[in-house]
């Protein structure tokens, strides 16, 4: 999702966002349930989340927690939000894709 795009969130969440220096978003855990229901409300379909954070050395690294390859909005809402549901997510932000 490129940061241009994010005019379809609420201001608080266009505030939260973590910008990356390619332009790609990232939200903190918490917040991801929200954005993926007002994107569904904007008719955007999320296409993938990706797990970001530094590992206890240190260390970057991603994991993906979810894909969606569909077009219907809410039902790439709800996938996500299942994936946000399986508990033990490995990192604090997530990486939104629409």
């Amino acid at each position: 999702m490129p940061a241009d795009d994010l005019e379809v969130l609420s201001s608080d969440l266009r505030a939260s966002a973590r910008v990356e220096g390619n332009g790609e978003v990232a939200w903190h855990v918490d917040d991801a349930p929200e954005v993926l229901r007002q994107l569904a409300d904007a008719n955007r379909v999320v296409l993938g989340l990706d797990i970001r954070d530094d590992d206890h050395a240190g260390r970057f690294f991603e994991s993906a927690l979810s894909a969606y390859n569909g077009e219907n909005p809410i039902d790439a809402r709800n996938a996500a939000l299942h994936a946000l549901r399986r508990g033990d997510v490995p990192g604090d932000w997530v990486l939104i894709t629409w």
